[in-house]
């Protein structure tokens, strides 16, 4: 529901035994579009809004191989020229390639911890997370995040770069112990942590990345040789998938669940449901009130909608009571919000920070170290709204189990190897010559 914080922030404040030597094998995988949308953000599955204790933590999730039968049957190449092979467990790429190459894997990934070890021996690379293939240059491109592997003096390795998009995200320029955490020419070990909007890297056990992003919500895992001469190898590719969102639906064209009206007048709903919006009462006694019924900890709000109402503003982590007293309080009508047409907003709170977002780009970021850790939200209308109003299409919480740090330590010699499997050799399309580098 948090629409609203967002504009107060505006106010206010990537020997042989299998090997792929082409740009692609035999069967290219469908192109993956983004599945977050600005307008309209999707339908998501739901349940009736319960109360949630932190305290009921997600254990540390059990790691699987990523390459189960130690080949890379089903994977792809997508972009420039670029040799991948696996022996013995361990993937090797490299390229001389202008293009930046990737090795792809068959499906989506959407909330996971990869642990993994990598060493670099000339050139850069990395590896994309929620990435999204496009087929718009032939061989194909990839875009989304990118775990960076820097072994130049920079040393940004952990690094998030938004690969084909939007560029560096979440640098290390402001983080020594982590650049200098990475050891090029040795084996690495790198845990990447996605979870809804959090990402979190760390290099050899040292943290490196800790940002916020709401771009793509699943997408591909793929290893990149980048352009120019590079080689680069993984080994040890382990993954624990995470468990989905509890989603709680608090407006969807329907009926008002998870909220209560605070002025004694209800909150129409204009339009016939399941395709009507929910507005504030006008009234010139008194300030409209719409309060969550239950209080939230970490979780991402997302609401669509417009605030045409000047005066508006949005509270959140109200303490228990009936005061509307204390929590964090903007003002949210604001000009970017009052054209008239819809907006996507959501609003990422973890512990103190809240990081907000309008149509999925980032407009702001808070720490509120005085804020509790549950409370309620709030929408108050202006007291004489004839100057606008606000106007509700959907809106949703996303609740994620709070997760123990995952394993962070440094490379183990007893680490699990995944068991030896057949390797078959791929197949590249006939009409495509064979090209190693």
């Amino acid at each position: 529901m948090t629409m609203l914080l967002v504009a107060g922030f505006l106010a206010t404040t990537s020997r042989a035994a299998t090997s792929l030597t082409e740009r692609a094998i035999a069967t290219t995988a469908p192109s993956v579009q983004p599945t977050w949308r600005a307008t309209p953000l999707p339908h998501a599955a739901c349940t009736a809004p319960t109360a949630r204790d932190d305290a009921q933590r997600l254990l540390q999730p059990a790691l699987k191989p990523l390459f189960p039968d130690r080949s890379i049957k089903g994977w792809h190449i997508v972009g420039g020229l670029a040799r991948f092979t696996m022996q013995d467990g361990v993937l090797t790429g490299s390229g001389t390639d202008t293009r930046n190459a990737f090795l792809v894997s068959p499906r989506n990934y959407g909330d996971f911890v990869l642990d993994l070890e990598l060493r670099i021996d000339e050139g850069n690379s990395g590896i994309q997370v929620r990435s999204q293939v496009r087929e718009d240059e032939g061989s194909g491109s990839l875009v989304g995040y990118q775990v960076e592997i820097d072994p130049t003096p920079r040393a940004w390795s952990g690094g998030i770069y938004d690969e084909g998009r939007r560029g560096w995200l979440f640098d290390l320029k402001d983080n020594e112990a982590a650049r200098s955490a990475f050891k090029a020419g040795e084996w690495n070990r790198y845990v990447i942590e996605c979870r809804g909007p959090w990402f979190r890297t760390w290099v050899n056990g040292v943290p490196a990345a800790n940002g916020v992003d709401i771009m793509d919500e699943d997408g591909r895992i793929a290893f990149q040789v980048h352009s120019g001469r590079t080689t680069v190898q993984w080994r040890r590719v382990m993954i624990a998938e995470l468990p989905p969102p509890k989603v709680v639906r608090m407006f969807d064209g329907g009926a008002l669940q998870g909220w209560s009206a605070r002025s004694g007048l209800p909150w129409p709903l204009d339009g016939i449901p399941p395709h009507a919006r929910l507005v504030n009462p006008a009234t010139e006694a008194e300030p409209s009130v719409l309060v969550s019924d239950e209080a939230y900890g970490d979780c991402l709000a997302i609401i669509e909608g417009r605030c045409d109402d000047p005066g508006a503003a949005f509270l959140v982590r109200l303490a228990d009571g009936d005061s509307l007293d204390g929590g964090v309080r903007s003002k949210i009508g604001v000009d970017r919000l009052r054209d008239g047409k819809d907006h996507a907003i959501a609003v990422a709170i973890k512990g103190a920070r809240v990081n907000t977002f309008v149509d999925r780009a980032s407009v702001g970021e808070r720490e509120e170290p005085d804020m509790p850790a549950h409370g309620r939200m709030a929408i108050l209308g202006s007291p004489a709204q004839k100057q606008g109003a606000i106007s509700i299409d959907r809106a949703r919480v996303m609740i994620y189990p709070p997760m123990e740090d995952p394993r962070v330590g440094p490379p183990m010699p007893d680490r699990v190897i995944p068991a030896s499997g057949t390797q078959p050799a791929a197949t590249p399309p006939a009409a495509a010559p064979a090209t190693a580098p």
